[in-house]
């Protein structure tokens, strides 16, 4: 029995948005063992983390154009390659080769949520287009556990530096994976299509030019910016502001990202079946604000359970919502411009994953406290869902 394309494509992207995600945790996640050989600060992550996104607002801005002429297919492949050249630059342990890497690496990371939205739009009706969009976009918490999983094993085995050629070797044998695909998936291409960076205009005036997709581009640049936030900040929150050990403050982080893998299907579900995509995202906007404002409630006198139950609502709220949001992206776009939309939109979200985290950093240096920065961020996602909930009432009158 022959597997409908629209599963095939979920599937394909599925894998490719979970290894762009781990690529992009994999020095993160082996700071301890790259501080402890090369001297360099943990806290370092942080400046790395910035230039990989820096990258990836670059190339997801810039990548409209090559998507239409080469086909999203063929810029999943390229980017995956690029992914493992930025890993593996950060072999030799030099601070320069750090900052180069976390910048290609991010660059082969940006276009991988437009070319998976290209090659969706084009397979998922629209009344499925939520649920599907939810399928690959676990992609994202799934690298998350893949990186959690799997680098540390690569570290026991070979060193903090065998596990970044492992790394970057899941990467290249994934876009090796993918080539039988492209026949299918690319048909859609432009190969005589110039590119010029007349393009990259065209594409933040594709974004800001129509109010739908300005305002779902806003929804991007709050809901993940208050995402990374949350992922930033919680864990230390717990082990330093709460005395908690960091075994158990990972168990409630990981109860977060588990609730986000349910929710981008529940989610996806929902809005595909009962409740129109607009008015869901301004749920779980002001859901996911008022779960990340609890977190500033905190205290020591909460049970275990409790502080477990709000890393569930926040996760389930605040990192479920994507497959929903992008589908609706993806919608609202000009036939055959779902990819490039995406990519204007996502330059926004990259935005919010620099500015938001940076924001918490920066009222946590000047007040001393985890539980204002939690309340102040969660403002943010309540402003914008307030909005999204006015167009949602406007549009359904």
């Amino acid at each position: 029995m022959r597997v409908p394309l629209v599963y095939t494509a979920a599937f394909a992207m599925l894998v490719q948005q979970s290894l762009s995600t781990m690529s992009g945790l994999t020095i993160p996640v082996l700071a301890p063992p790259i501080a402890a050989e090369t001297g360099l600060s943990p806290s370092l992550v942080g400046l790395y983390t910035a230039f990989l996104y820096g990258g990836s607002m670059i190339s997801a801005l810039a990548g409209g154009g090559f998507l239409l002429r080469f086909g999203a297919l063929r810029i999943s492949q390229v980017c995956l390659i690029v992914v493992a050249i930025g890993l593996l630059l950060n072999t030799p342990g030099l601070t320069l080769l750090f900052v180069i890497g976390a910048v290609i690496t991010g660059i082969g990371g940006g276009p991988s949520t437009p070319a998976s939205s290209q090659i969706l739009a084009r397979y998922a009706d629209p009344a499925s287009a939520p649920f599907i969009f939810s399928i690959k976009q676990t992609g994202v918490p799934v690298g998350g556990v893949i990186a959690g999983a799997l680098l540390p094993v690569y570290v026991s085995l070979f060193g903090w530096r065998g596990a970044l050629v492992c790394a970057a070797l899941m990467a290249i044998t994934l876009a090796l994976l993918l080539q039988p695909l492209r026949a299918e998936f690319d048909s859609d291409r432009q190969p005589q299509r110039s590119l010029n960076l007349t393009d990259v205009r065209a594409t933040l005036r594709a974004v800001l030019s129509d109010a739908r997709i300005r305002e779902l581009a806003l929804g991007l640049f709050a809901f993940t910016g208050l995402q990374l936030a949350f992922a930033s900040f919680f864990v230390s929150f717990l082990s330093l502001g709460m005395g908690w050990t960091l075994t158990d403050a990972g168990i409630a982080y990981s109860i977060a990202m588990g609730a986000g893998i349910i929710g981008r299907l529940i989610w996806g579900w929902v809005g595909t079946k009962y409740v129109p995509p607009l008015m869901l995202l301004a749920l779980l906007g002001f859901v996911m604000g008022g779960a990340h404002m609890a977190v500033g409630l905190v205290s020591q006198d909460w049970q275990t359970w409790a502080i477990w139950g709000i890393a569930f609502a926040y996760g389930l709220t605040g990192i479920g919502y994507q497959g929903v949001l992008l589908a609706e992206i993806a919608r609202v776009s000009p036939p055959g411009m779902a990819g490039v939309v995406t990519g204007g939109a996502v330059f926004f979200a990259y935005g919010g994953m620099i500015l938001l985290p940076a924001t918490f950093g920066l009222i946590l240096a000047v007040q001393d406290s985890y539980r204002i920065a939690f309340v102040a961020l969660g403002v943010v996602p309540i402003v914008v869902a307030t909005k999204l909930l006015r167009s949602a009432l406007k549009k359904s009158k």
